[in-house]
């Protein structure tokens, strides 16, 4: 949910829990019945009322829409801490998250085509127990779907040879066509 809706929620939940006060204290004789039907006859006969009406309309549809919106993450939680691995009779096996990041990345950048790469792990539930999102800066002229298979096939080699995971989910994403070119350290070997 974004801010604005947020924002949009917290207004209306105000003004709704304002409407139930008003209504419990009539319904327990608190407030007199002479003073709000008075009161009630007022607010009917000023124009006002109809734009609050409204408003309150368009905001119960911009609320209602974010009902039955798709999620951005598909209801997975970001990973933050280590990820499980492995149980054997050596121990248990555990790898933090940005290890992970780094060997995806660094996996990635690898590829031609690809200028920049930033990962992102996801925990999900099943036999694999992470989800790699991965947002790239394409280099102009390249092929975004050869590039993405090439990017998804050097980072599986590269878990598979770091980590021993076979098979990790791995979500693509173009997020930027540039024609520059990245300077990128250079490595003494």
């Amino acid at each position: 949910m974004g801010i604005i809706r947020r924002l949009i929620l917290l207004f209306y939940v105000l003004i709704v829990l304002a409407a139930l006060i008003i209504c419990a204290g009539v319904c327990l004789q608190i407030i007199p019945a002479r003073l709000w039907q008075r009161e009630l006859e007022f607010i009917i006969a000023q124009q006002e009322t109809l734009a609050v009406i409204a408003g309150m309309a368009l905001a119960s549809l911009i609320l209602l829409t974010g009902v039955f919106s798709r999620s951005s993450n598909k209801g997975l939680a970001l990973a933050s801490d280590d990820v499980h691995l492995e149980q054997g009779k050596a121990g248990e096996v555990k790898v933090t998250v940005p290890a992970i990041i780094g060997v995806v990345e660094r996996a990635a950048i690898t590829v031609n085509g690809v200028r920049e790469a930033q990962a992102s792990i996801y925990q999900q539930s099943g036999e694999m127990p992470i989800r790699i999102r991965l947002t790239i800066t394409l280099g102009q002229g390249y092929s975004a779907p050869r590039v993405s298979e090439a990017t998804v096939a050097a980072i599986d080699d590269a878990l598979k040879t770091a980590l021993e995971l076979d098979n990790v989910p791995v979500e693509v994403k173009v997020d930027e066509v540039t024609h520059a070119i990245t300077e990128r350290d250079r490595r003494v070997v």
